[in-house]
């Protein structure tokens, strides 16, 4: 089917953009949406990009310009080259295409809580109403007390009494074994909701934060900054030619050496550091309460330890050696916005790459 959806994708491909035209009386939704498509199949042919859906997809995205960032993630990349590969593909679809499963699971756990919480309000509304019932009837039993001056009526009172007693014992229970009940499903629900959270500010290959919790926390750590005074330096890091990686050993070891990377990086940041994979080969390293120059020695021990692993190649007794990485450290200023520092940081990765690769350059070193 894969297969089929392919020949079909590059027959249209052939055609011209304005080949792909609706039918008369169409609507402007529908219009745009047959323009889109007809750019979309045009940028497959021109950039020799692999004819499937998610290819489709993205230049789809991209030729409908609504998502800015899938607009800017592509730009960039065809910066640097003439097409996009497919793991280029499948980063940007996953990260940035791919429906928000998190999310929809996020509400499903909270609509379930919601529901839960009722069902406790209902148990307490209940046990309220058993408590005014059983109030009621006491107060009615002390009311007919001073008259119940034969054995016979005060038993009745008594045996009435002690039944009351009976029932609201039992319904007691009931409605604390329903309480216990639910306030345990709560706890279930409240675990699972966190774990949910987790998953969708982790990455999924490295098992580091991914962009968006990358962001909400260098937003956090600038605001923390400037509030206290303190330091705050930004690293960002690229893994050098790590097209060729892909390209000469498969994407699995690909995978591999993404995951090396990241756990060399973990292993050496401390406190409140954070990496986080920020997209594709790409990664961020937030230090607070750190000078340019301690994080220049960190990157560089980071630097060292990364070159001198090994990485398996899947299914091949090949070990791949001196993989590197090239850096750019930038440190928080005055009046400086998260945009401002993360483009600092990437100007100077973008000189650690043209000085040769495998280098670290910082600010004022």
């Amino acid at each position: 089917m894969a297969q089929s959806w392919g020949r079909k994708v590059i027959h249209s491909a052939r055609a011209s953009e304005d080949d792909v035209q609706p039918s008369s009386g169409a609507s402007k939704e529908a219009t745009a949406v047959y323009q889109n498509a007809g750019k979309a199949f045009a940028l497959i042919e021109q950039h020799r990009t692999p004819p499937d859906p998610q290819a489709y997809a993205l230049w789809y995205a991209y030729a409908a310009g609504e998502d800015a960032q899938v607009v800017e993630r592509v730009d960039q990349l065809l910066a640097n080259k003439t097409t996009l590969s497919p793991y280029d593909i499948d980063s940007i679809y996953q990260e940035l295409l791919l429906p928000d499963t998190g999310q929809a699971a996020t509400q499903s756990i909270g609509g379930a809580i919601e529901k839960e919480i009722e069902s406790v309000l209902e148990i307490i509304q209940q046990s309220v109403s058993t408590n005014v019932t059983y109030q009621a009837s006491l107060n009615d039993v002390e009311t007919r007390l001073p008259d119940a001056s034969s054995g016979g009526g005060l038993a009745s009172l008594v045996s009435r009494l002690v039944s009351d007693n009976r029932r609201m014992i039992d319904t007691t229970k009931e409605l604390s074994q329903g309480l216990s009940d639910s306030q345990k499903q709560l706890a279930t629900l409240h675990q699972e909701l966190e774990e949910v959270r987790n998953q969708c500010m982790r990455d999924p290959l490295t098992a580091i934060a991914n962009r968006r919790a990358f962001d909400d926390r260098l937003e956090e750590e600038i605001s923390h900054a400037f509030a206290s005074g303190g330091k705050l330096c930004l690293a960002m890091a690229d893994i050098d030619l790590f097209k060729q990686v892909n390209d000469n050993f498969g994407h699995q070891t690909g995978d591999s050496v993404l995951k090396m990377f990241a756990q060399c990086i973990k292993g050496n940041i401390k406190g409140h550091d954070m990496v986080a994979r920020i997209g594709g080969e790409e990664f961020g390293i937030i230090l607070p309460q750190t000078d340019v120059v301690s994080a220049y020695n960190l990157l560089v021990a980071i630097k060292s330890e990364l070159k001198a692993s090994e990485v398996p190649v899947e299914g091949d007794p090949t070990r791949i050696a001196s993989v590197t990485a090239s850096f750019g450290v930038a440190r928080l200023e005055a009046g400086m916005t998260m945009r401002g520092l993360i483009e600092q940081a990437d100007k100077y990765l973008y000189e650690a790459k043209k000085a040769g690769r495998d280098k670290v350059k910082a600010q004022g070193l």
